[in-house]
């Protein structure tokens, strides 16, 4: 069963459009959501919670396919934390509370005040005194305090300072432990995804470009280091993102096992991490 699946969604904007977005954030998983600023993460978040409305395809979230018409009862099912904090700057954790008991039907107090205190939030301080950190605190307390069956997180971390960051992962996978719970995850900290994503969707200038298991993108992509002397036009067939230097050339590539056939040792294989999956694929979009 999927949370989140969307078909042939298209929006264009003034400078920017998603193109057929289609994708399927399978329920019970982290799905770690990458791309360079401006590709159209936030953009398509903005569509999943209703702010902003595409000019063709569907959306399907939770169940629901009339989101608008919905709204209210997915927002109650659904947990948000962004990079910056929309609450009112003048309010206190306090008071605020007591309007999101109002909106929330399913609110849990003891668990809020329980979150602020494990991240050390200070309660009666107003919310436009607060650091950027503990703002973005106070947002993942109150995202996890309602019983969201949903958690959307945009770049959530990019304020967090080291420590609290690893305490948020180790959260996350805590929280993963009930199978009801659905993460999606935008974030530039890609190593943050390393550590526990299910599965990795790329998006570039509106365009999904791979949607798939994280253990199955670094099973499949290797990066690869040889000397000139190999680098004919057949083997730049089996790169991607070639880049040269005095030393030879290093790319990535899908076809470790033949380059290993063909070569043996004169060429090297190693691991890439989720930055160099996207910097190669990047670099070869640029006609490396």
């Amino acid at each position: 069963m999927n949370a989140i699946e969307l078909k042939q969604l298209n929006k264009k904007m003034r400078n920017f459009k998603l193109k057929d977005i289609n994708l399927k954030i399978p329920k019970g998983y982290i799905t770690g959501f990458i791309g360079e600023n401006g590709s159209g993460k936030t953009t398509l978040i903005n569509h999943l919670i209703g702010l902003k409305k595409e000019d063709s395809g569907t959306i399907e979230l939770l169940g629901f396919e009339d989101i608008e018409s919905n709204r209210v009862e997915l927002l109650n099912r659904i947990g948000i934390v962004f990079s910056e904090d929309n609450f009112p700057q003048k309010e206190t954790a306090v008071s605020l509370e007591k309007t999101l008991k109002m909106f929330y039907k399913n609110w849990n107090s003891d668990q809020f005040y329980q979150y602020l205190k494990r991240f050390g939030v200070e309660t009666s301080s107003k919310i436009a005194r607060l650091s950027t950190g503990e703002k973005v605190k106070l947002s993942i307390a109150a995202a996890l305090s309602h019983e969201a069956e949903l958690l959307i997180l945009d770049e959530p971390t990019s304020n967090l300072d080291p420590t609290f960051r690893i305490e948020f992962l180790e959260l996350l996978q805590e929280l993963m432990m009930d199978e009801e719970m659905t993460i999606l995850f935008s974030t530039h900290i890609t190593s943050d995804l390393e550590h526990i994503a299910d599965y990795i969707v790329m998006i570039d200038d509106g365009e999904i470009l791979f949607n798939m298991e994280l253990e199955t993108l670094t099973e499949t992509y290797k990066k690869v280091k040889g000397p000139f002397e190999v680098l004919d036009d057949e083997i730049k067939e089996l790169l991607i993102g070639v880049k040269t230097s005095s030393l030879g050339f290093q790319a990535m590539t899908k076809e470790s096992r033949i380059l290993e056939e063909l070569f043996g040792s004169k060429v090297l294989i190693e691991p890439v991490t989720i930055d160099e999956v996207m910097y190669y694929i990047k670099h070869q979009k640029r006609g490396g």
